[in-house]
């Protein structure tokens, strides 16, 4: 019997209603219990033991996880970030990985433009204060007038840039990649270098993948280069931002505040200093997730599966 695994938190929530695919073909569904945001290491070898494929999440298929899964052949991505997986590793085993692009672009830049809104108007601050009886009533400010650069204008940073050109923000933009520079043009951003971009914007979201381009991306000489009282929204991937740099900004004011949905760590450790600091906001990795979009991409990453499973069978 055909033996796969699902290792993504989402789908393992939702199986019940998206397993007659596998089933139909009498594939063999394993389901380990995923106690956190993902498996990795040991726990992720015990976890895919004899499968030949996988839907998987942010899972940490690391070469050394891949030398030891001798019978895996797919690897598909529910989602789209595939930092976690060694591609070069899986593709000297011969491993295909398939992932979900521009499933979630509506739903993370949502969440993006809630964010910057919740930070420009303190709407965490009140919450806290009311709850406790009290009335406060900081000054916030207004969307309308400020600019707002994008890192990464791919399908999520561009419906980012939509959202906030209706609310009356300036937008810049930066990407390496000429064909998405080119259709953020088309949706009004104004596109400049990274320099520029750090200059220039009022409030900062990071909307790019982690890779070795943009690992700590957001540095000690980035957070220097930019505006007095910036805020920095990252529905991206955490280690885009260097923690320790992001802590120095926030501490000397250069950061006014950071909504962070993803973190180097996740979960945040408990006692983190980042957690001391009322303007920063935090999510749980979940900027995409909703039962809409989950639907989805349940149906899409299972097609993957099945019919790399098809072709390689």
């Amino acid at each position: 019997m055909t033996r796969v695994a699902v290792t993504c938190i989402q789908l393992l929530r939702d199986l019940a209603n998206h397993r007659d695919p596998l089933d139909a073909l009498g594939y063999e569904i394993v389901t380990p219990v995923v106690a956190g945001q993902h498996l990795e290491g040991a726990e992720l070898v015990a976890a895919m033991d004899g499968c030949v494929g996988v839907v998987a999440g942010d899972d940490k298929f690391t070469a050394d996880v891949l030398a030891q899964l001798p019978e895996l052949r797919v690897i598909s991505k529910w989602g789209i970030g595939i930092d976690g997986i060694d591609l070069d590793a899986a593709a000297e085993r011969g491993i295909v990985v398939r992932n979900t692009p521009g499933m979630f672009d509506d739903e993370v830049a949502d969440v993006t433009m809630a964010y910057v809104v919740n930070l420009l108007r303190e709407l965490a601050t009140i919450d806290r204060g009311v709850r406790t009886g009290k009335w406060p009533k900081p000054p916030g400010r207004s969307l309308r007038g400020l600019t707002l650069g994008i890192v990464g204008l791919g399908g999520i940073g561009r419906a980012v840039a939509r959202r906030a050109t209706v609310a009356g923000m300036t937008v810049i933009g930066f990407d390496p990649a000429e064909a998405s520079r080119a259709a953020a043009t088309a949706d009004g951003v104004t596109c400049c270098d990274l320099d520029e971009l750090w200059q220039g914007a009022d409030v900062i979201s990071i909307n790019c993948p982690l890779n070795d381009a943009t690992f700590h991306l957001v540095d000690a000489a980035a957070i220097a280069a930019m505006r007095e009282g910036v805020f920095v929204v990252n529905t991206g991937r955490g280690p885009v931002i260097d923690t320790e740099a992001l802590l120095d900004g926030l501490r000397s004011g250069k950061v006014a505040g950071a909504a962070l949905d993803v973190l180097e760590t996740e979960p945040l450790p408990a006692g983190h200093p980042l957690a001391g600091f009322d303007q920063v906001m935090f999510g749980s990795h979940n900027a995409s997730n909703t039962l809409d979009a989950s639907a989805r991409v349940h149906d899409v990453a299972i097609g993957h599966l099945i019919d790399e499973l098809g072709r390689l069978s």
